[in-house]
């Protein structure tokens, strides 16, 4: 029984320690707050504020907690203090060599198919759905950043937003955002920004190149671009062509299969004298070729696998958002207005970044080891550890009798002291 009180003592801490990094320069009951969602988020493996607290196990009323958690995240107003603090927390996890780092790009959605009374409510095609039904719900620009060890994405930009927002302006807007944020994550330096086909959009192919950002964006078949100062569709320029390169990746299904990849130039149509490199990968789940255009610099063969290459994996990504809706419920948050919705969701996230950091470290870390083995659900060749990670988080957290009520005593104590010494 002690080998599991120390695991709960040492992952009480890490969260606590984790809280206050991203909560400093906010207001006491702002970081309470914080320290309470991401200790119950994790024990709750749920998004339930009803949930969470009861897994805070406070003296008082169930229902009296709930409405204080509540009512903070509708007044917080730290957001961007918050931010820079996870940034600086996300930062040393990060490559340094420019080449490594990659963001992708992604809107997704939650759906509230029963929901009424939430503000700004929208219709939103169902990702999860297979034949792509629309139902109420909110649009998600989210914006991920790969670690320099390659063993799990950090999620570092997410904004829930309605169509029917009265500061709503378009869902350009709101991608330019996602694209600054990770701007701002890398201290305005290069980074590839990967994005799938439902960002071919040539004035987003121009503010990447305005920042001096580069790209890799999956096309449309009907995109038209000038081949030689010939104006042609993309999708008859690649079933003309016939692909030299060879490369062997991985699917999802983490099956190998053997793709030919061909390439050219062109241009885009009005005039304007900016040339882009135009990829065409033959042979790869779909029966017509995938199409990307990217800005980077093409020397040879070997750049051009590098693109495809960082293009495929971006489903890792979708692999991390299908998990976070199952593992946490994550579509099942029910504040009422939208700034409610964003303040949690913005907590939320910073929470799956600390459960990042400790899969990154898994290599290092002997508490990160102990999480796998408390999942019960180890497999030796895993692509997105998330999963594992949370049950093996929350099954630590079982044991628990108190909450974090102790390490708020404390922390308030401590600062008993401080103003003591001050006098």
């Amino acid at each position: 029984m002690n080998y599991f009180t120390t695991d709960l003592c040492q992952m009480k801490r890490e969260i606590v320690n984790f809280s206050k990094k991203i909560s400093e320069g906010c207001k006491k009951v702002d970081c309470n707050m914080i320290m309470d969602l991401i200790y119950g988020i994790q024990s709750s493996k749920n998004v339930l504020l009803s949930n969470i607290a009861r897994e805070l196990k406070e003296p008082i009323k169930l229902d009296n907690t709930v409405e204080r958690l509540g009512i903070r995240l509708n007044a917080f107003k730290n957001e961007k203090t918050v931010k820079e603090n996870y940034y600086n927390f996300v930062r040393p996890y990060l490559p340094t060599n420019a080449d490594d780092r990659k963001a992708v790009f992604d809107d997704s959605d939650i759906t509230k198919p029963s929901g009424k009374k939430f503000e700004d409510l929208d219709l939103v095609k169902d990702a999860s759905d297979p034949k792509g039904t629309i139902k109420p719900g909110y649009h998600v620009a989210n914006a991920t950043v790969q670690g320099k060890n390659e063993k799990q994405p950090f999620w570092v930009y997410s904004k829930i937003y309605s169509t029917k927002s009265s500061d709503f302006e378009s869902q350009n807007k709101e991608t330019y955002k996602s694209i600054d944020a990770v701007h701002e994550l890398f201290n305005y330096e290069r980074f590839t920004g990967i994005f799938d086909r439902g960002y071919d959009d040539k004035k987003l192919f121009r503010y990447l190149n305005r920042k001096g950002i580069d790209f890799i964006i999956r096309m449309d078949s009907t995109r038209k671009m000038l081949f030689k100062g010939k104006k042609k569709n993309v999708m008859e320029v690649a079933k003309s062509r016939k692909g030299k390169i060879c490369m062997n990746v991985m699917r999802e299904d983490g099956c190998h299969q053997n793709i030919i990849i061909s390439y050219t130039k062109a241009n885009l149509m009005d005039g304007a004298k900016e040339e882009f490199t135009i990829i065409f990968v033959y042979g790869f789940k779909e029966e017509e070729p995938m199409i990307l255009i990217t800005n980077k610099m093409i020397k040879d063969k070997n750049d051009v696998i590098k693109v495809v290459r960082s293009y495929i994996e971006r489903w890792k990504i979708e692999e991390v958002h299908r998990v976070i809706k199952e593992e946490y419920n994550y579509e099942d948050m029910r504040m009422l207005t939208l700034k409610s919705l964003n303040n949690f969701n913005t907590i939320f996230m910073m929470m799956t970044g600390f459960v990042t950091s400790k899969i990154e470290d898994m290599d290092t870390s002997l508490l990160s080891i102990k999480i796998i083995e408390r999942s019960q659900s180890y497999r030796d060749k895993c692509v997105v550890w998330l999963s594992q990670f949370a049950r093996g988080i929350k099954e630590i957290l079982r044991y628990a009798h108190t909450g974090i009520i102790e390490f708020k005593r404390k922390r308030k104590q401590e600062l008993y002291k401080q103003l003591s010494f001050q006098f």
